[in-house]
C-alpha cells in the first residue's frame, strides 16, 4: 500500500502556523491587554566641561518581539571624528567610525538591530573622540 506523507505533513505545519497566529493577544497579570513596553534610554553628559552628550535608546522593533532596534548617538560641539562601539551582553556586535556634519547639529546616530534573547539584554555603546580622547558610554538592561 501506497502512502503519500507529504500533503499530510504540509498541512499539519499549514494548520500549526495558523493556530499560532491566531491565538488572541496575551493577557496582563491583572486581567487587562498587555501594554507595548516604552523603549528604555539611558543618556551621558561625556567630558566633564564639555557641551558632549551621549544617549542610547533601545526598543523592540515594530511588529516583532524577537528583534531589538538600538539608537546610539552623540552630540558634540565640533566635527571630530569618532571611533564607536555597540555591545550585547557582553558581546561586541559592531563598530564603526563616525563624524556629525553641519547638517546633522555636529551630531551622529547609530541604529541597528540586535536578537531579543530570553531575559533581559545589557547593551553598551561606547564612542571616543579620536582627536581628544573623550569618550561617551551609555548602558541599559532591556
Amino acid at each position: 500500500m501506497f502512502v503519500r506523507r507529504g500533503p499530510a505533513i504540509v498541512l499539519s505545519l499549514v494548520l500549526g502556523a495558523a493556530a499560532l497566529f491566531s491565538a488572541p493577544g496575551a493577557l496582563a497579570s491583572d486581567g487587562g491587554a498587555a501594554k507595548d513596553v516604552p523603549p528604555e534610554t539611558d543618556r551621558d553628559s561625556c567630558g566633564p566641561g564639555t557641551a558632549t552628550r551621549a544617549k542610547l535608546k533601545v526598543d523592540l522593533v515594530d511588529g516583532n518581539s524577537s528583534r531589538l532596534v538600538v539608537v546610539g548617538a552623540v552630540w558634540s560641539d565640533d566635527s571630530d571624528a569618532w571611533a564607536w562601539r555597540l555591545k550585547h551582553n557582553g558581546v561586541v556586535t559592531d563598530d564603526g567610525r563616525a563624524r556629525g556634519s553641519e547638517e546633522t547639529d555636529l551630531s551622529f546616530r547609530v541604529i541597528r538591530t540586535m536578537i531579543n534573547w530570553d531575559g533581559p539584554d545589557d547593551v553598551v555603546f561606547r564612542a571616543e573622540n579620536l582627536r581628544t580622547g573623550e569618550v561617551c558610554r551609555a548602558a541599559l538592561t532591556y
